[in-house]
């Protein structure tokens, strides 16, 4: 007896692994960085410039859980959700490279694990890397403190600053450290706009893999 479809394509994709896509050449690439770096405005830019896919970590359809969760105002369950949500990205990620896409997501794992320390959590879960995507490469963005204070107090005054915000803000030391403990690859901006950031990056990516023939 045959597998069904469903089954032929589950044992299909054990095969491959969970990390595999169909096209090697496809590329997986994150943005990371505390508030006010440029994540949300480079990351766009970014995937043009690279003719790449850009996957949002929070799918549209989970959004009305998120603004109910966060009028809770509870640490554990906002923690889990944005974990769920990376999960759910990691999917989506996982198509567009099966496509032979190459992808850019601003934020991944690491963000939420990163803001979550500094929001009070202790025992953070471990990343399920054997069905979450491990991207090709992580960037994170930096800039100097006073710039990046200098734009949280534009955002605060022309949209303000959520409960959360303010919360990880009060401990952003933490958040820091915990980004410098995934060991990812740091990216300066400092005096560059966001299409030079995104210009310099791609040129960056394009030399890494270059280099790793």
């Amino acid at each position: 007896m045959s597998d069904s479809p469903q089954i032929a394509r589950r044992r299909a994709r054990l095969e491959r692994g969970p990390n595999a896509s169909r096209d090697p050449e496809a590329r997986f690439y994150v943005l990371e960085g505390l508030s006010a770096v440029g994540k949300s405005t480079v990351a766009p830019i970014l995937a043009d410039t690279l003719r790449a896919t850009l996957i949002p970590t929070l799918i549209p359809a989970f959004e009305k859980t998120r603004v109910s969760l966060d009028k809770k105002r509870l640490v554990m369950p906002r923690l889990h959700f944005w974990m769920m949500t990376n999960y759910s990205a990691s999917e989506k990620v996982r198509d567009a490279l099966n496509a032979g896409q190459d992808v850019v997501v601003e934020s991944y794992f690491y963000r939420t694990l990163a803001t979550h320390a500094a929001l009070g959590v202790t025992q953070p879960p471990a990343v399920d890397w054997a069905h979450a995507l491990v991207p090709h490469m992580t960037i994170l963005l930096t800039v100097d403190e006073a710039v990046r204070q200098k734009r949280l107090t534009q955002r605060e005054q022309e949209q303000g600053l959520s409960y959360w915000s303010r919360l990880e803000e009060s401990n952003v030391e933490i958040t820091r450290q915990t980004y410098e403990s995934f060991g990812l690859t740091p990216f300066n901006t400092n005096g560059l706009d966001a299409v030079e950031v995104a210009t310099e990056i791609a040129r960056f990516l394009k030399q890494t893999e270059t280099a790793r023939g």
